[in-house]
């Protein structure tokens, strides 16, 4: 996938000069993930907890490293995007708590790209493949779809299925929506994104309608506290 996107580089048409000789010199790509989700779902995990952020840890910093591997691998073999400088680079907080093995490659080889990494909002995408976006919880396990045919309700397949297989039983805990969640446990998952993300996340943090002024200035303190480059709230 690294190698794919830095490919796109070259063969994108820029129709103004600048921006060719922008992304000319960067190579900025923005590798993302969605499904993430229904992946702890399917894992009994649930969505917030503890063991959600071990587990986006762990899955994360694989596929930071080996991004970052790759597009060092891409340096040796075709150059290092123009404007890089090693001591500078290796210098931000991003690639100082990177591994040693990625802080080698980039130091011996240079770096093909400046960043590697963001998480998209995949909301059409997602959809169309029926999983859940970018790195956001399920909103609801029941929709609503206006067609042709008119209005008509859907349940994501993996509640089907789950329900299907066990009539009449609550959904366990670890099925959790976005508005089952605490404000901080939105924060808490996208910091252990973040860990790993060089570049920017789209994540909502879903809060109840009578959240106050107050308790919004404190949910920001806690995303700049844990990491977070930015924050969005939906009240």
């Amino acid at each position: 996938a690294t190698r794919f996107l830095d490919n796109v580089i070259d063969t994108t048409p820029y129709f103004f000069e600048e921006n060719a000789q922008v992304q000319g010199d960067e190579r900025r790509v923005g590798l993302g993930t969605m499904g993430i989700a229904e992946l702890m779902i399917r894992l009994g995990i649930r969505y917030g907890s503890d063991e959600s952020v071990q587990f986006i840890d762990k899955i994360y910093k694989f596929i930071s490293t080996n991004a970052y591997l790759t597009s060092a691998e891409l340096a040796k073999e075709k150059g290092a995007f123009p404007r890089f400088d090693a001591e500078k680079f290796l210098e931000s907080g991003f690639m100082q708590q990177m591994t040693d093995e990625v802080r080698d490659a980039v130091r011996e080889n240079g770096i093909r790209n400046v960043t590697l990494l963001t998480q998209a909002p995949t909301g059409t995408t997602g959809t169309m493949v029926n999983t859940s976006t970018g790195i956001e919880p399920f909103f609801s396990w029941v929709y609503y779809r206006k067609s042709r045919l008119g209005l008509h309700e859907e349940k994501i397949p993996l509640v089907q299925d789950w329900q299907d297989a066990n009539p009449g039983e609550e959904l366990p805990d670890y099925f959790a929506a976005a508005m089952d969640l605490k404000p901080k446990e939105h924060v808490r998952v996208q910091a252990a994104f973040q860990r790993w993300i060089d570049s920017a996340i789209s994540k909502t943090c879903n809060v109840p309608n009578e959240y106050t002024v107050e308790q919004t200035r404190e949910l920001y303190e806690y995303m700049y506290d844990l990491g977070c480059k930015g924050g969005t709230i939906y009240r």
